[in-house]
C-alpha cells in the first residue's frame, strides 16, 4: 500500500488535475503576479458624419453634412414651434413650409404666425426665373415686395437662398439642438422605417441636456424637462427632429414643442405658378 501511494502521488504531480498540491493557480486562475491581458474593444461604429453609435462626436461635421446633402437635392420641409402657457393657451404657433428644387433653382415657402402673444401674419416667398417675390399679410392687408432680381431691377441680385426670410436647412438650429442634447441612444431603425426614408436611417434620443441654454430661441430664466429625438441618414441628413422643453420667463412657466421634417428628398417639384 505504501508503494501504491507513492505511485499515485507521482502521477498526480505530472497531471493538470492536481496542480493545487504544488501551489499552482489552477486551470481557472492566473498565476500570482501575472496581469491578465486587456480584452480589445472596437471603437463605436460611425452612423453618420459626426455621429456614432455612442453619441454625437462632432456637431460641426454633422451640420456640414446636413447642409451639403440638402444643397444638392430637391426637398420639402415642414417646421413648427408652439409655445403654451400652463393652462394650455397658445401664446405662439409658428409653422413654416417649403418646396425646393435642387440647388434652389426654384422654390416656394410660407410661414404663418398666430397666437395670443403675437400679431397674426403670413409671409410667402417664391423664387422663379431668377427673381424672388415676397407677400406679407398682416391684419388682412397684403404687401408685395420684390426681394431679389438677377438683373438688379427693383431689387439686389441676391442668390436664391439669400432671398429667403429663413434658412431652409435650419442648419444653426440643428447644430444647437444636437450640441445641447444629452444623447443617450443611437440605433438603427426597423426595416419598415428605413423604407420610408429610402436609407438605413438611425434614431437619436436624448432624455436631458448637457447645455439647456441651447434649446430656447429666446433668453429664458430657467429651462427644464428637455426631451429630444431625431432621425439621421448615413450621409448626415437630419431627416427630422422633435423636441419639448419648459422655460420660465418673467415668472411665467411656458411649454415649448418644436418639430422639423424633410421629406420627398430628391423627388420634389415646387409648384411656383400663380
Amino acid at each position: 500500500m505504501h508503494r501504491a501511494g507513492l505511485v499515485a502521488l507521482a502521477l498526480c504531480l505530472v497531471t493538470a488535475g492536481c496542480t493545487g498540491f504544488v501551489g499552482g493557480g489552477g486551470p481557472d486562475r492566473p498565476e500570482a503576479g501575472v496581469t491578465p491581458a486587456p480584452v480589445p474593444t472596437e471603437p463605436p461604429r460611425q452612423v453618420a458624419p459626426g455621429l456614432s453609435a455612442a453619441g454625437v462626436t462632432d456637431v460641426n461635421a454633422l451640420a456640414r453634412a446636413h447642409v451639403g446633402r440638402l444643397s444638392n437635392a430637391s426637398y420639402t420641409l415642414r417646421h413648427s414651434r408652439t409655445v403654451r402657457t400652463a393652462d394650455g393657451t397658445v401664446r405662439l404657433r409658428q409653422v413654416t413650409t417649403g418646396a425646393f428644387a435642387a440647388n434652389y433653382r426654384t422654390y416656394v415657402a410660407r410661414r404663418t404666425v398666430t397666437g395670443t402673444g403675437v400679431t397674426d401674419r403670413t409671409v410667402r416667398t417664391r423664387w422663379v426665373e431668377d427673381r424672388a417675390v415676397q407677400w406679407t399679410t398682416v391684419n388682412g392687408t397684403t404687401r408685395r415686395q420684390v426681394v431679389a432680381d438677377g438683373e438688379g431691377i427693383g431689387a439686389p441680385p441676391l442668390p436664391p437662398r439669400a432671398a429667403l426670410f429663413f434658412d431652409p436647412t435650419f442648419n444653426r438650429r440643428v447644430a444647437a439642438l444636437f450640441s445641447g442634447a444629452d444623447v443617450t441612444e443611437v440605433r438603427r431603425t426597423r426595416e419598415e422605417v428605413m423604407q420610408t426614408y429610402r436609407a438605413p436611417v438611425a434614431r437619436v434620443r436624448a432624455d436631458g441636456a448637457v447645455d439647456r441654454s441651447r434649446f430656447p430661441v429666446a433668453p429664458a430664466d430657467r429651462v427644464g424637462d428637455v426631451r429630444f429625438t431625431a432621425v439621421v441618414g448615413p450621409g448626415g441628413l437630419v431627416y427630422s427632429y422633435s423636441t419639448q422643453y419648459t422655460v420660465v420667463r418673467d415668472g411665467a412657466r411656458l411649454r415649448v414643442t418644436e418639430s422639423l421634417r424633410f421629406s420627398r428628398v430628391g423627388r420634389t417639384t415646387p409648384a411656383v405658378g400663380g
